[in-house]
């Protein structure tokens, strides 16, 4: 008997041992007929199985002597960046979608998506510093929150201060922060449509824009009542109106007067007086004299942290990113007098102390950050070439004040704002500031639709270079991806550090 191969006259083959393999499963034979040498493979795997001291599923008879080889497993294919970012524009797109008909599945996917990025973060932010993760996780939490518990939320505008609403459980949500967290998610693009279908102008702020068009499709939740104030966007006073008036619920106003003074801070503090009486009767809750002191003292204390580490900070390497400098903007403002924002400051203040000789070029950022723009995105994250030393969001509420005059704490930290008043104001703060953190150069962000930062960025890169300081005027928008330009910003911002470089 022959042994079946591709050429079965080809050669003859020794007498071998009779198989054990009954003859009705003979080498692809179906009865008692003599095996056939062309047996067709898919009848013969299906029908007579492994060979006995054969490979599995192989018809041919191994070699004796011989360790089959098992082809090497697949190595499983590492996700890359382009993966990540292909998701989160899915993600996006499909909150974007359910928004139109259900706001209400689309709010419960986004709050799920927030958590889960909590989640991410604390598995995967593995170069980030501890404060950065501290800073993250606060921020994010505070999200979470305003999508999840809609019962607690109050709507209030950047620069409010929020002492008041932590101490009667209250959470504040800003209109920066939230439109933050849609850009991040890659979905404000239905929502500033949706602004501008209805009449909404396309010069407003993005950050307006996005918030106006979750209000009116459905996905941000109502809340129990809005606080705003007037200091430096002219749109907080249109938008918070106009959204009062959607939502029907009650709102309440503080007027920032112009001119700094302490007939100024005596007004303000008398309108927070009446903001607090307006809390009292929203909530039914008192509000105690002495908590807010101590809730006030720690605000001035987590500035003044913050402060020591920005005139520790010159000449230290402290690697961050542009987000990070985003969600401290988020930190020091509605998140200000929260225990949680104290300890994130202590813990930045020790990593600053901490830290090794600087490397790189340190800049002075003025405005927000645009972090969705990927070329500068990676161009800051965790970099030893250059770092951002301060940003003026940040270090705006650093105010000397009595923590036990609670209500003119307060008022002082909204009167003497570098961002309250003319232009000059917020330059001599920058000046001040780039000597305090040794910077070598300074961004002027131009976000399309701050008339405050557009109209000052001529006036103060005209100052600070006068005073030494090199500084690039970057024009982009830091919450709407439609704008554009991500190229010629990075291209610039590339130009601009070889500038600083060769002049070392």
């Amino acid at each position: 008997m022959r042994r079946w191969s591709w050429r079965p006259q080809a050669r003859p083959i020794p007498p071998q041992p009779p198989s054990p393999v009954p003859l009705t499963r003979e080498w692809g034979s179906k009865g008692k007929e003599p095996p056939s040498p062309w047996c067709s493979f898919p009848y013969f795997f299906k029908e007579i199985g492994p060979r006995p001291g054969g490979l599995r599923s192989r018809p041919f008879q191994r070699r004796r002597g011989r360790t089959p080889q098992r082809p090497p497993a697949p190595h499983p294919r590492t996700p890359q960046k382009e993966d990540f970012m292909d998701l989160i524009e899915t993600f996006g797109a499909k909150i974007g979608a359910l928004s139109e008909e259900k706001p209400q599945r689309a709010r419960q996917l986004l709050t799920a998506g927030f958590r889960a990025n909590g989640v991410k973060n604390k598995l995967a932010s593995k170069r980030s510093s501890k404060s950065d993760r501290m800073l993250f996780q606060l921020v994010n939490r505070a999200m979470v929150t305003c999508l999840a518990k809609p019962q607690s939320n109050v709507m209030v505008s950047l620069f409010t201060p929020c002492e008041m609403l932590h101490l009667q459980g209250l959470h504040p949500y800003s209109c920066e922060g939230f439109s933050s967290y849609l850009s991040g998610a890659m979905a404000e693009q239905p929502f500033l449509h949706q602004a501008e279908d209805t009449g909404i102008p396309n010069s407003l702020c993005s950050y307006h824009k996005v918030f106006i068009g979750a209000a009116q499709m459905g996905l941000m939740p109502k809340p129990r009542f809005i606080l705003s104030t007037s200091l430096a966007c002219d749109a907080n006073t249109l938008t918070f109106r106009h959204l009062a008036q959607f939502y029907d619920v009650p709102h309440f106003n503080v007027d920032i007067p112009f001119e700094s003074s302490p007939q100024a801070v005596d007004y303000v503090a008398g309108q927070l007086r009446q903001m607090g009486e307006f809390l009292t009767q929203q909530t039914g809750l008192p509000l105690d004299d002495g908590q807010l002191a101590r809730t006030v003292a720690r605000s001035q204390r987590t500035m003044a942290l913050y402060h020591r580490g920005l005139r520790l900070r010159a000449g230290r390497q402290v690697l961050s990113d542009l987000t990070s400098e985003l969600l401290r903007t988020a930190a020091f403002h509605f998140l200000l007098g929260t225990p949680e924002t104290e300890a994130y400051a202590r813990q930045l203040l020790r990593e600053i102390t901490t830290a090794p000789p600087a490397q790189g070029k340190q800049l002075l950022w003025i405005h927000t950050t645009p972090y969705w723009v990927a070329p500068l995105r990676h161009l800051f994250a965790q970099s030893t070439r250059v770092q951002v030393a301060a940003c003026d969001m940040s270090y705006e509420g650093i105010v000397e004040a009595d923590p036990t005059k609670p209500y003119e704490a307060m008022a002082r930290r909204l009167v003497y704002s570098p961002f309250n008043g003319p232009a000059q104001r917020r330059i001599d703060r920058a000046l001040e500031m780039a000597k305090t953190v040794g910077a070598d150069g300074a961004v002027w962000f131009c976000h399309w639709g701050c008339k405050h930062t557009l109209g000052g960025a001529r006036l103060g890169k005209k100052a600070l270079e006068e005073a030494g300081l090199p500084t690039l005027l970057l024009d982009g928008d830091s919450c709407d991806r439609g704008f554009g330009g991500e190229g010629q910003a990075a291209t610039r911002m590339e130009a601009f550090l070889e500038v600083l470089e060769g002049m070392a």
